[in-house]
This record gives C-alpha cells, sequence and structure tokens, in this order.
C-alpha cells in the first residue's frame, strides 16, 4: 500500500504541477491575486524555447512513471495482485490516452510558437493525467476486491455444504454396517410398533361402528319397559303370584343395573356438574319399585281385601326409565370423549412412529421405510378424531378406515426395508463405499486449495490472495481436519471395517459443520465491511459533487450578473464561460449516472437510485439552459435543489455511518430495530425521509414553472414525469413496510 501511495503522489506532484501550470495558467480567472499576477508574469516571460524544454521534462517524468508504475506491479504481482491490476490498468489507460505522444506533440508545438494550439493540448492532457489519478486513488477497486472474495466465500461454502451432504449420505451408509444387529433390531421394533397401530385403529373401527357400552345399557332399558308393561297389566287385578314374579324380576333388574354403575369409570359416576351417577339412581328406583310390587303382592295374599300399591310402582318405574335414558345419553357422550381420545392418542403413536421410521431411512439411504404413509394416516388420524369429537360417528369412519390402509402400506414398505437390510449386511461393498468416500476427499482437497488460494487453475484476472502470509482463511483449519477424518475412514474401508470408519465419517462431518459456522461469520463480516466502504465511498462521492454543483451555482450567478449587465451584447468570453458550466453540469450527471449503477449493483435501495435519476435529468436540463445561456432564477432554483439533495443524501449517510461505527444514540432504537430486519443498505426510515423531501421539492420545482414566462413544454412533461416517479416509489415503499410487519 505504501509504494501506491508513493507512485500516487509522484504522480499527483509530476502530472499535475509540472504538466499543466506553465500554460493553462493563461486560461485563469480575470482577477488574480497580487502574488500570483507575478508568477503568471513570469510564466509568460518565458520564450517558447523556455516552455518546450519545461514540457519536454514533463514527458520525461511520465515515461520514468510509467515504467516505475510497471516495475512496481511486476514486485507486486504475487503478494498483492489487485494492486498490482491496479497498477497495469493505469499504465494501460496512459498507453490508450497516447499520453507522450501528446507531450511530444504540445512541446513541438511550443518549439514552433503555437502557444494556443499548446495550451488547447495541455487541456486534452490534463484531462487524461487526471484518469489515471482516478484509478490509482479511487477507492472503490478496494470495495471490488472484498466483493470479489465475498463471492469466492459464497462459492466456497456452497462447495461446503455439498460435501457436508456428501459426508453425511457416507456416514448413514456406514452406519448400516457398523452395527448391524442394532439396525435390524431398529426395523423389527418399528414393525411391531406398526402392527400394534394396525390393531388399535381396528379396534377404534369396531367400536366406532358399534359402542360396546351402549349395547348393555340398551338391554337393561328394554327389560325395564318390558317390566313397566307387565306392571301396568297386572293393575287393579289380585293376582299375587303374578305381581310377586313381576316385584322378582324387577329386583333383579335393579342388582344388574347397580353392578353395572360399580363398574363404570370413576370419570363417568359423575359428570361434569358433578350430578350423580344415573346408574344408580335407576338402580334405586327399580329397587323401590320391586319393594312397592312384593308389599302389594303380600297385601293380595293376607286379608282379602287388597291395597296393593301398584301406583306407586308404576311412578318408580318411570324414574329409573328416565335415569336408564340420562345413563345412556352419558354413555355417549363418554364414548365421543373416549374415542376421540383413544384417536388422537393413535396419532401421537403414529408420529412417534414416523421419527424412527425417518431414522432407519437415514441408516439406509435410497430406502423407503414406509415413513411417508404414516404422514398420511396422521392426517385421517386428525380428521376422525376431530368428527369423533362431535360424535358424528358416520363420518369419522371413512377417515378411520383410510388411516389403517396408510398403516398397512407403510408395514409392506418396513418389510421390503428389513429383507434388504439384512441382504446389504450379509454383502457390504467396501470397495465402492472406499470409492465414495475418496471422491469427497477430493472435493475437500480442491475446497482447500480454494481456501489457501492456491487454486490449480489460476485465473489472471481474479487473482488469489487469500491465506497469503500463511494465514488460514475462515474455516480453513476445520476443513483440513475434516479431510485427515475422510482419509482415515477410506483406510478403514478398504480394511473392511465400518465401524471405524462410521466414527472418522462422523468426525469429518463434525468438522465440516464447524467450517461451515466460521465462513458464515466471516462472510457476514465481509459484507458489513462491505456495506460501510460503499456508503463511505458515496459520502465521497456525495461531497465532491456537492463542492462542484455548488462551485458552479456560484459561477452561475456571476455569470448571470454580467449577462444582465452586458445589456443585449454577448462577448465571447461569457458564451465560452457558459459553455465551461454547461460541461461541468454534463460531468455531475456522468457521476451521477456512475453512483447510480453502483447502487444498482448493490440492489437494496429502493429510493436513493431514483433520486439520483431524478437529479441526472436535473443535470441534463441544466446542462441544456447554461449552454443556450438561460441562468436566470429557474435555472438557478434547479442548482439549489441538487444542492439540496446532495446534502441530505451526504445527511443520511452520514447518520448511517454514526450508527454503524457504534457512535448512535438511545434515540436510534427504531433504526436499529429497522437494521436487525434486513441487511438494506440503508435502513427505511432514511428512504422514507428522502421520499419526504423528493415530494417537497418537485411541488417547489412546479409553483417555480408556474412563474416562469415561457413555460417550455419539455420542462412541463418532466415535472409530470417526477411527479409519477414519486407516487411509484410510494407504493414501493408501502409494500416493503408491508413485507417488514409480515415478517
Amino acid at each position: 500500500m505504501k509504494l501506491k501511495t508513493v507512485l500516487m503522489a509522484i504522480l499527483l506532484l509530476g502530472g499535475g504541477t509540472f504538466l499543466t501550470a506553465p500554460l493553462i495558467a493563461q486560461d485563469a480567472p480575470e482577477k488574480p491575486a497580487a502574488d500570483e499576477k507575478a508568477k503568471k508574469a513570469d510564466e509568460k516571460a518565458l520564450t517558447p524555447e523556455e516552455l518546450a524544454a519545461q514540457q519536454k521534462l514533463v514527458g520525461e517524468r511520465v515515461a520514468k512513471i510509467e515504467e516505475t508504475m510497471l516495475r512496481i506491479a511486476k514486485i507486486l504481482e504475487k503478494r498483492n495482485p489487485e494492486q498490482a491490476a491496479l497498477l497495469r490498468m493505469a499504465i494501460q489507460q496512459s498507453k490508450s490516452d497516447a499520453n507522450l505522444e501528446k507531450i511530444a506533440a504540445i512541446e513541438s508545438l511550443l518549439r514552433e510558437g503555437y502557444l494556443s494550439d499548446a495550451v488547447e493540448q495541455q487541456k486534452v492532457l490534463d484531462t487524461a493525467i487526471r484518469r489515471l489519478l482516478d484509478i490509482l486513488l479511487d477507492r472503490d477497486a478496494e470495495r471490488k476486491d472484498l466483493d470479489r472474495r465475498i463471492k469466492k466465500a459464497e462459492d466456497n461454502l456452497k462447495t461446503l455444504e455439498n460435501i457436508i451432504q456428501r459426508e453425511r449420505n457416507h456416514f448413514h451408509e456406514s452406519e448400516k454396517f457398523a452395527d448391524p444387529e442394532k439396525t435390524l433390531q431398529r426395523a423389527k421394533a418399528a414393525k411391531a410398533k406398526l402392527q400394534d397401530l394396525i390393531q388399535r385403529q381396528q379396534k377404534l373401527i369396531d367400536k366406532t361402528k358399534n359402542p360396546s357400552e351402549n349395547a348393555g345399557v340398551a338391554a337393561m332399558k328394554k327389560e325395564l319397559e318390558a317390566i313397566a308393561k307387565a306392571q301396568k297389566e297386572l293393575r287393579g287385578k289380585n293376582d299375587a303370584a303374578a305381581q310377586d314374579k313381576l316385584g322378582k324380576r324387577a329386583e333383579a333388574l335393579a342388582q344388574q343395573i347397580a353392578e353395572h354403575a360399580k363398574q363404570m369409570p370413576d370419570a363417568m359416576k359423575r359428570d361434569k356438574l358433578g350430578r350423580t351417577n344415573p346408574a344408580d339412581q335407576a338402580a334405586n328406583a327399580a329397587k323401590r319399585a320391586s319393594d312397592a310390587m312384593k308389599d302389594g303382592a303380600a297385601r293380595m295374599k293376607g286379608a282379602g281385601k287388597f291395597q296393593p300399591n301398584q301406583a306407586e310402582a308404576e311412578q318408580e318405574l318411570r324414574e329409573a326409565k328416565e335415569a336408564l335414558k340420562r345413563l345412556e345419553e352419558r354413555h355417549k357422550a363418554n364414548d365421543r370423549e373416549r374415542m376421540a381420545k383413544d384417536q388422537e392418542r393413535l396419532e401421537k403413536d403414529a408420529e412417534r412412529l414416523k421419527k424412527d421410521l425417518e431414522r432407519l431411512e437415514r441408516n439406509a439411504p435410497g430406502e423407503d421405510s414406509g415413513s411417508g404413509d404414516i404422514s398420511k394416516s396422521q392426517g385421517e388420524m386428525q380428521k376422525a378424531q376431530k368428527a369423533l369429537s362431535k360424535g358424528a360417528n358416520q363420518k369419522a369412519l371413512p377417515s378411520e378406515e383410510q388411516a389403517k390402509k396408510d398403516l398397512e402400506n407403510a408395514a409392506k414398505k418396513l418389510d421390503k426395508l428389513e429383507e434388504s437390510l439384512k441382504r446389504l449386511i450379509k454383502l457390504p461393498d467396501y470397495d465402492k463405499m472406499a470409492k465414495d468416500q475418496e471422491k469427497t476427499e477430493e472435493k475437500t482437497e480442491d475446497l482447500l486449495k480454494k481456501m489457501k488460494g492456491a487454486n490449480p487453475q489460476p485465473n489472471p484476472n481474479q487473482p488469489d490472495e487469500e491465506g497469503k502470509q500463511g494465514e488460514p482463511s475462515a474455516g480453513q483449519q476445520n476443513v483440513e481436519q475434516a479431510k485427515k477424518a475422510m482419509q482415515r475412514a477410506k483406510r478403514n474401508l478398504r480394511g473392511k471395517s465400518a465401524k471405524g470408519a462410521n466414527k472418522d465419517q462422523k468426525e469429518a462431518v463434525d468438522r465440516l459443520n464447524k467450517a461451515r459456522e466460521e465462513l458464515e461469520e466471516a462472510l457476514r463480516q465481509m459484507r458489513e465491511e462491505e456495506q460501510l466502504m460503499l456508503l463511505e465511498a458515496l459520502e465521497r462521492r456525495f461531497g465532491r459533487m456537492l463542492q462542484k454543483q455548488t462551485k458552479l451555482f456560484k459561477q452561475t450567478l456571476a455569470l448571470n450578473t454580467r449577462i444582465r449587465d452586458s445589456k443585449g451584447k454577448m462577448p465571447r468570453a461569457l458564451v465560452d464561460n457558459a459553455k465551461q458550466l454547461s460541461q461541468g453540469e454534463t460531468e455531475l450527471a456522468a457521476e451521477a449516472d456512475k453512483v447510480i449503477e453502483i447502487l444498482a449493483e448493490e440492489g437494496s435501495t429502493v429510493v436513493i437510485p431514483d433520486v439520483l435519476d431524478d437529479m441526472k435529468g436535473d443535470l441534463d436540463m441544466l446542462a441544456a439552459r447554461l449552454n443556450a445561456l438561460k441562468t436566470g432564477k429557474y435555472t438557478q432554483s434547479v442548482q439549489r435543489d441538487i444542492i439540496e439533495t446532495l446534502r441530505e443524501l451526504i445527511e443520511v449517510i452520514k447518520e448511517e455511518l454514526n450508527k454503524r461505527q457504534g457512535g448512535q444514540g438511545q434515540g436510534d432504537q427504531q433504526d436499529e430495530q429497522e437494521g436487525d430486519q434486513d441487511e438494506n443498505l440503508l435502513p427505511t426510515s432514511a428512504e422514507l425521509k428522502m421520499l419526504r423531501s423528493l415530494q417537497v421539492r418537485v411541488n417547489k420545482r412546479t409553483r417555480n414553472f408556474d412563474r416562469l414566462r415561457e413555460k417550455e413544454d419539455g420542462e412541463r412533461k418532466r415535472l409530470a414525469k417526477k411527479q409519477g416517479n414519486v407516487g411509484g416509489l410510494t407504493r414501493t415503499m408501502a409494500d416493503r413496510l408491508n413485507r417488514e410487519e409480515d415478517g
């Protein structure tokens, strides 16, 4: 870097001072300072021969500079190829501009006394020398170099991820042979779990079709209805034997209901409202009906005159019937809840089994364990569970039956996988596994060469400099360790030791994953550095543009005064001055175009490129107006707009630079949050600020245009286009804000 700095200083001093001072001084401002007048007088006193001698000296210095740049480029070729390339670019530009030939031609003109022609040629040469300075002083070269390194790191990361996947496949394949019994045991265990799921799903299907609990309640209900009918037929009859027999029948039913009540789950004995078990209520009512019947039979046998309590028995039977009805409803509700829970448990067990099958697939690459069919069955189980919870048994049945079919399909695939495992374990192809491992090792070696900057096929246009001075690049050491583990795995495979190879392959995968983490972190830092460098470059560019536009604005004011004072007479000097100002605006437009290209390549900013494109249009328009000697208020107002825009751009960029470099205060938390949401060059708040300012300037420009006496149609259309652009940008920013909120 020091050599380049020295070179630039030589070029700046040798080219800038000695090249342009002698004759371009004749084109200086009208009122130079007193000491400068004396200097000018001395310079004008030089004879053509003396001026030619000085010009020849400049030529010798330029030739010496080219030789020096070439020599230093050769020295830097290996150690710092980027700077070497920069120097060669400057040399090529000097040759392309034919600087030495121009100097010789200027020397000849001076000797022959053609001073005006020599001055014009010196101006051309001055521009060419400044181009060289632009190349050597352009700090964007560093950013371009960083961008090259980012792309290289991204390519390395992509390659690394491919290698990780390959090594994982090797690991899973050798795992089958590292512990064959364990792999088979896992397959058999999964098979047993799958068969259990199929059986349980079938039981649930049967229960959905015919709930067993309700069948017992229905039988008791039917018996109670028969007893109630018989009791009604005995009403008013003096038949003690029939009444006694019916009482015993009611007693037996009461005992049956009571036994059913005891066997009911505790959760069913009381409902959510805490109400008593309806089975107990039905049993008690049936017992009371039986007692009333027996008492009536006894009365019939006694006095001959009877009051058998038959009405009381019928009332108790009705109560028992109502209680059984409530019991039936409780059973139905319980069946709904229990079957839904059974289906839910089945779905959860299927999820656990799916994970087991997926693990088997990882241990047997290329084999299908049926995990996909398990996923399908889970979907059907979820549908069935929802229907069962609502008591829609008939709606649940199709999903239950499809879930069973999916489970059966998975079982068939698991059988095939088990047989495949048995065959593979008997005949492992260690030679193929070793060759596959060797190929991955070779890819890893290629990656290492790139990471070390020792690409076997170097590209002279993109020289490598990573790894210089023995410093490893991000992730390099872990990749080297992974490669060594791969070599050990390859030797183990050739020695038919799958277990040893599997251990080495696991180490290789772990090392590669660590390398990926290091490379990702390095990439993140480089991208942050790239954005910081871009912001700094933009600040410098906008600063230079602001300085130049401010100068052009002041010169325009002065020219406008001189044109007004000329009272219609237009001296040649004023016309030339206007053309110079026009050329200055054109150069600024070219600079704005260059910045637009840079931001388009960066790609994350939305408003700023459009602001610059709008500015470029204004600069082109100013160049045309100044060339036509239109230096009035409207021209001046456009120049003021450009100055204000550049100041705002610099302010926005400075704020972002301050924030990124750790200078933000507590009031900037909102911007920090925006920065966390995306990786944009500028936060959304900054772009919105520029969009608002752009709208304000469009409004102001429109008002100024309306005050013009002569309104150019072209400018009217430009203003309309400006407003349309602002509207489009507003919609674009609204879309971005919506995406950030959704994100």
